[in-house]
């Protein structure tokens, strides 16, 4: 009897281990085929509500001791307009954890940092931590180096405290596990990972939005409810402004953050013409809040798309904004972009290779293997400069413009691309399989 109620027992407890491997490899299969068709992952640990992506530094480390890679830039290397999880550095650390040579990866990236900045920051990481120096570092830089170049000359060095992030617990790596803590967090949050997809007719309801408010807000009579207007934007505005850290609890914040939006949507669908004309208005309606800081997201889009748009000459820029429409330094420095752009074209590229020279030194001096890359997006004066700089110093050089062009061709533009700023958490993923595997050929 005894005999009998064991063996039904093991038999239990066999079919069971056998029931769970065959449901885990299920879901592994699934997940993979999920993956590939949405670019949507699964989230290995949470972060908290108030944790800032930009006022940190990442550790993502190994238990065991390994080499370190440090990964260093602006907004495509921090990744802030996803969760740390969905950063190209915390990908890297995932594909080196699964190979048979483990590392711990450093994010240091910084959005709207510049190569002036990148200079500096290396160099106070290399003085602070000159015992446990990185075996190599990947670089990304200087799409914001026009937007930055009044900072040149400044001396002030920017340190943020390591954050570390541990990898976790084995169970937590079971898809078993991962469908459970998903379906939690979708009952708790309703939203999914990633990128919310673009609909027809999203731009035209958030431009309806936008001029809604600029009309309303000059009645004395008005009252802002943000709940009123959120019912009439699509799915993803939250998420995205959210992400991005864009404010919208105001009248004057929610007119910034659809506009914004509205910028994204344009850039997604490469109409970077419109994307200036929405732009402008928005900097000659409130130009104290757009030059004066309040506006900073759409400022440094202006900057951005001035330099990728072909419709809007210097000319008919300079016209809308005469000289003396403000002093905040912002437009200064835009109407300098504009009025003198060689001239500023000129200046930028000088300090800019100077700031290279001196990242390649510093490299060298201390024996770190140094790999450039250029961006996904066609950021003509920042990519053609990384790659004269690659070519006149003999560095290792990972081309991403190339590389993404292949698969937007096959995937489209929008599973990729957020906007021309930031990638998707697929995009992200993607970046780093591609520095991983030209890290392992040893290029």
């Amino acid at each position: 009897m005894n005999r009998q109620f064991l063996s039904k027992i093991s038999l239990s407890l066999i079919s069971l281990v056998l029931s769970l491997a065959l449901l885990e490899g299920g879901l592994r299969l699934a997940g993979a085929y999920i993956v590939q068709e949405s670019g949507q992952s699964y989230s290995p640990y949470e972060e908290a509500n108030d944790y800032v992506r930009d006022r940190v530094y990442e550790k993502f480390g190994n238990k065991e001791k390994s080499k370190t890679i440090l990964a260093i830039g602006d907004s495509f290397t921090n990744g802030g307009n996803v969760k740390s999880y969905h950063s190209y550095p915390y990908y890297l650390f995932e594909f080196f954890s699964k190979s048979n040579n483990p590392k711990t990866i450093l994010n240091m990236g910084i959005c709207e940092d510049s190569t002036f900045g990148v200079k500096d920051r290396l160099k106070e990481f290399v003085k602070d931590y000159k015992e446990e120096l990185p075996e190599s570092i990947v670089l990304l830089i200087g799409s914001a180096d026009k937007y930055e170049r009044y900072e040149i000359e400044n001396d002030d060095k920017l340190k943020l405290d390591w954050y570390e992030i541990n990898p976790p617990s084995s169970y937590k790596s079971l898809r078993i596990y991962k469908v459970f803590r998903h379906i939690k967090l979708s009952l708790l949050h309703r939203s999914l990972l990633g990128s919310e997809e673009i609909q027809e007719g999203d731009f035209e309801q958030v431009k309806a939005v936008y001029l809604d408010l600029k009309s309303n807000i000059k009645k004395e009579a008005y009252v802002f409810t943000k709940e009123e207007y959120l019912k009439k934007l699509p799915n993803g505005f939250i998420k995205y402004c959210e992400g991005l850290n864009i404010k919208f609890s105001s009248a004057k914040e929610m007119i910034h953050s659809t506009l914004i939006y509205m910028t994204k949507i344009l850039s997604s669908k490469l109409r970077h013409d419109d994307a200036f004309f929405w732009l402008v208005d928005l900097a000659k309606t409130y130009p104290n809040d757009f030059w004066g800081g309040s506006f900073e997201d759409a400022y440094f889009r202006i900057i951005q798309v001035y330099q990728i748009q072909s419709k809007y000459d210097s000319k008919y820029v300079l016209g809308q904004f005469p000289e003396k429409t403000s002093e905040h330094k912002y437009f200064k420095e835009f109407f300098q972009l504009v009025k003198d752009q060689e001239k500023v074209d000129s200046y930028v590229d000088k300090k800019r290779l100077e700031a290279w020279d001196e990242i390649i030194k510093i490299t060298k001096e201390n024996g770190i293997k140094l790999y450039v890359m250029n961006y996904p997006s066609d950021y003509k004066s920042a990519n053609s400069m990384i790659e004269k700089v690659v070519k006149e110093n003999n560095l290792i050089f990972i081309d991403n413009n190339e590389y993404f062009k292949n698969i937007i061709d096959v995937e489209g533009r929008a599973k990729i691309l957020e906007d021309d700023d930031h990638l998707t958490p697929l995009g992200y993923k993607l970046m780093a399989e591609h520095i991983f595997k030209k890290m392992k050929e040893g290029i």
